[in-house]
């Protein structure tokens, strides 16, 4: 998987959901979900790779929020299931929520646990999905007012300026 979110690589734990979601190059077409979870200890088979992108996805839902743009589909039904399915619970002596489940649901599980804590902690809100709609790249917004836009001001800010320029030019003429 290439490293294109190291000027804003997340923080850990959270790091864990910037690099999941980051498992596809919706630019390029290029999937790296199977590698994902074979680095997880989980072999990638047909239904596990359809279970984690679905999960991905409806991941990405709620980081488009995060940068103030209206999702295309509701995430909380497909996160919902997975909490479940990863028989997520309280683990008192830690305070944390953990997933019981094994398998690709104990995977999805156990980002979804920091997830939860992100957003308990207030930190998730700084996790954003790219406002380029055809990167959508997950990155971390460390800016003091919490406006950073896209995951790289020189390529998806910059294309994004660049084309409204030049409909804006054009319909002059």
């Amino acid at each position: 998987m290439p490293r294109y979110d190291i000027p804003k690589a997340a923080p850990e734990p959270l790091r864990r959901v910037q690099l999941f979601v980051n498992s596809v190059d919706l630019s390029h077409g290029r999937e790296w979900i199977a590698d994902w979870l074979e680095r997880e200890g989980i072999a990638a088979t047909g239904a596990a790779v359809r279970r984690a992108q679905e999960v991905r996805e409806a991941l990405r839902e709620l980081l488009y929020e995060n940068n103030r743009q209206p999702g295309t589909a509701d995430p909380y039904p497909v996160l919902e299931a997975a909490a479940e399915a990863a028989r997520l619970s309280v683990d008192f002596r830690s305070g944390e929520l953990v997933a019981r489940a094994s398998g690709v649901d104990g995977v999805l599980g156990r980002v979804l646990a920091v997830v939860q804590a992100a957003m308990r902690d207030g930190t998730f809100a700084r996790l954003k999905a790219c406002r380029n709609h055809d990167c959508r790249w997950a990155f971390y917004d460390y800016s003091k007012n919490r406006s950073a836009s896209w995951c790289s001001m020189q390529l998806c800010g910059n294309r994004t300026k660049t084309r409204a320029y030049r409909r804006r030019h054009a319909s002059r003429s």
